[in-house]
């Protein structure tokens, strides 16, 4: 779509710190070298130029995978040379390995001379493929210069990987130089794969895949959705689809590329970055990156698309501040976050460590600097401009600066901002990047009168209680809290939306950095709600809990065994066959609920037991009905409590009653009716005598 002249580097970009978000610091362009030489018929030398003709060069770069050789990829750069070329020359990186050619010789230093008669000439060879932040900047003819100094300090990670299965990896783009005679011969690249794969402009992905695209303002959207990260993503193809078309028509700061070429990254790696845009319209973002973000790498890498300017040394933070202040302005205009986000996001920009930083002396930076303290001056000079009344934004400027034909000095940025927004904003533009001054974050009311948006304002409060419930009880806890190993712990967050618009809201439940539990919603003007995060922890420990900015130390232990605290019966004299009844009273020792098996014996031996939950600070009574044979003195327990209790033998007149009671229960057979009768009825007799006998003694 448009040439760029200078050759820039890739800076590593920190979203949040420490991990590192990787961007150029402009878009990547391929200019062909010209060679200062002449023919003998005096045939001018040429660099591509974009135009298509049957007579131009063409030059397909093929790439493939090496299964046996993870970390690199086979590369072939096939040559189809027409006759009114005379010469033509190509350079390979310095990594270039195991170089074989056809119709090419090797000169040196890289360079390869075409032999001038074979049509389709070729050159093969594998490109170690591992990019990380200190192995060198990522520029098509520069693939080998040291890393920027962004680069250098965000620390080791990879910015392309090969790893066996498949591979997101840099398009080689060697440098071509030719000579001819009559008309004008260019130079027509194109680029494809050897097996599954996808190929952007100077991104390519090699292993099996889906693409998804949406046309929207005269611009397609190509997403790569690599099957190593289908099951990744955090958020839809088509809402990343939609959203990004919802940016591509909001920013108006210059020509739409014709493609955007996106790769959603598989996670398995250790990345140094969240996501990383070179060339004109080439960029990957991580599979599992969000969406409704303020940060969200997805909008951040879609904005480095629409920036065409070479900065200075002055100007660099402009690439990072306009594309980190763009991004959580479209998120709130999507209603993917609320102002309270936003306003969180940006104001990090006047604290430290940026607060005593000078966006226009890169000296003082710390990292993110451009991005921290350059979202917010962004933010506020695009405050500025809309409320000098004359139609202009921010974007007014950006899309000056993209129409610029050289390097952007700061002198020059700050005349587009005092042509857009007047004296006064200049001036502020001057302060706050030329000084160690920062703006304060605005209100939301000062927002709505700037950007003629209602906002939402959605708050979210946590308390400093917690409730649990489960086997052993339901109740609230102060914290620290302590409770038991399978307990569910909730905590009741308050929703309310006190603005004009209906806010998104997400909230999130960590339990040692860990999401655990997760609600989100919308919420219209005036409402509120209570969403209820849980957590069941399943192993003992100590732990830190957060939601928002409230922080929650919980005290998980395994549940103790239970005690028994009183034992009594209701007699202790009881005569044999008699039923007794046990009382016990069961605790919890400590803060701890108890769980356990309690067992019922007599004299030793046990007979029935019964599992208890006791919640702490509070006991069960549990009530046993035992029926006692046989006399003596008896000993009966629940769990390590015992009591003692007399049985004794029956009265002698209980004896012959439940003698009776026995001979009438006892099978006759044999006699006839009234002679089992009779032998009753002499029993009895027989008895009596006995007792009278006794008692004249």
């Amino acid at each position: 779509m448009r040439q760029r002249a200078l050759l820039v580097a890739v800076l590593v970009c920190l979203v949040v710190a420490p991990v590192a978000h990787a961007t150029p610091l402009a878009p990547v362009g391929g200019h062909e070298t010209t060679v200062a030489a002449a023919s003998p018929a005096g045939a001018p030398f040429s660099s591509d130029t974009g135009a298509i003709s049957d007579d131009d060069i063409r030059l397909t770069t093929t790439l493939a995978l090496t299964p046996a050789q993870p970390g690199a990829v086979a590369v072939t750069l096939r040559f189809e040379v027409p006759d009114s070329v005379v010469d033509l020359e190509t350079t390979l990186t310095t990594r270039a390995e195991a170089v074989s050619t056809e119709g090419f010789t090797a000169t040196g230093d890289g360079t390869y001379e075409w032999d001038g008669d074979t049509a389709t000439a070729t050159i093969s060879y594998t490109l170690p493929a591992n990019r990380t932040t200190t192995t060198g900047r990522l520029h098509p003819t520069l693939e080998d210069a040291p890393p920027s100094r962004a680069a250098a300090e965000a620390g080791e990670g990879y910015l392309f990987v090969d790893t066996g299965p498949w591979a997101l990896v840099a398009t080689p783009s060697p440098s071509v130089a030719w000579r001819y005679r009559g008309d004008r011969v260019d130079l027509q690249r194109t680029a494809t794969t050897d097996g599954p794969g996808a190929v952007g402009g100077r991104v390519a992905f090699l292993g099996e895949h889906t693409v998804s695209e949406r046309t929207d303002h005269g611009q397609t959207l190509r997403l790569v959705v690599p099957a190593a990260a289908k099951e990744q993503l955090t958020v839809s193809q088509s809402a990343i689809l939609s959203s990004l078309a919802s940016a591509s028509a909001s920013l108006r700061v210059g020509d739409r590329d014709e493609t955007v070429f996106l790769v959603a990254a598989p996670t398995g790696v250790d990345w140094a970055v969240r996501g990383l845009q070179t060339a004109d319209a080439d960029a990957w973002v991580r599979a599992d990156e969000p969406l409704d973000d303020a940060q969200s790498p997805w909008l951040h890498e879609y904005v480095h698309t629409r920036q065409a300017f070479t900065p200075t040394a002055e100007t660099e933070w402009i690439i990072e501040g306009a594309a980190d202040y763009y991004a959580a302005l479209l998120a709130l205009q999507q209603e993917r976050i609320d102002f309270a986000a936003f306003a969180r996001h940006l104001e990090q920009g006047a604290r430290a460590p940026y607060d005593d930083d000078v966006l226009a002396d890169q000296s003082t930076w710390t990292v993110g600097t451009p991005y921290r303290k350059g979202s917010l001056v962004a933010g506020d000079l695009d405050r500025r401009i809309r409320l000098a009344g004359d139609g202009a934004t921010f974007a007014t400027v950006v899309r000056r600066l993209n129409a610029e034909d050289g390097p952007v000095s700061g002198e020059r940025f700050l005349s587009l901002v005092s042509a857009a927004g007047g004296d006064a904003t200049g001036d502020a533009a001057r302060r706050f990047t030329r000084t160690e001054a920062a703006p304060q974050m605005w209100s939301a009311d000062a927002h709505e009168a700037a950007f003629d948006a209602a906002v939402a304002r959605v708050s979210v409060t946590a308390p400093s209680r917690v409730t649990t419930a489960g086997p052993y009880r339901n109740t609230t806890l102060a914290t620290p809290a302590t409770l038991a190993v399978g307990e569910t712990l909730t905590v009741p967050v308050d929703v309310a939306n006190t603005g004009a618009a209906t806010g998104d809201y997400r909230v999130a439940l960590a339990v040692d950095g860990r999401t655990v539990s997760t609600a989100n919603g919308s919420i219209p003007p005036g409402a509120n709600t209570t969403e209820r995060l849980s957590w069941v922890p399943e192993t003992a420990g100590t732990h830190t809990m957060t939601i928002r900015d409230r922080t929650y130390e919980i005290r998980v232990r395994d549940p103790v065994e239970p005690t028994i605290s009183s034992l009594t019966v209701n007699r202790t004299r009881v005569t044999a066959g008699e039923r007794v009844l046990l009382t016990a009273s069961v605790a919890a020792p400590g803060d701890v609920p108890a769980e356990g098996v309690v067992a019922v014996a007599v004299d030793g031996q046990r007979t029935s037991s019964q599992r208890v939950r006791v919640a702490p600070g509070e006991s069960v009574t549990l009530r046993v009905p035992i029926d006692l044979d046989g006399p003596g003195e008896r000993t009966l327990s629940v769990g390590d409590a015992r009591v003692s209790l007399t049985v004794e033998r029956p009265a002698a007149a209980d004896v012959v009653a439940d003698s009776a009671a026995q001979l009438t229960e006892v099978p006759v057979g044999g006699f006839g009716v009234v002679v089992a009768a009779a032998a009753l009825l002499a029993a009895a007799a027989l008895a009596v005598g006995r007792g009278r006998r006794g008692r004249s003694r």
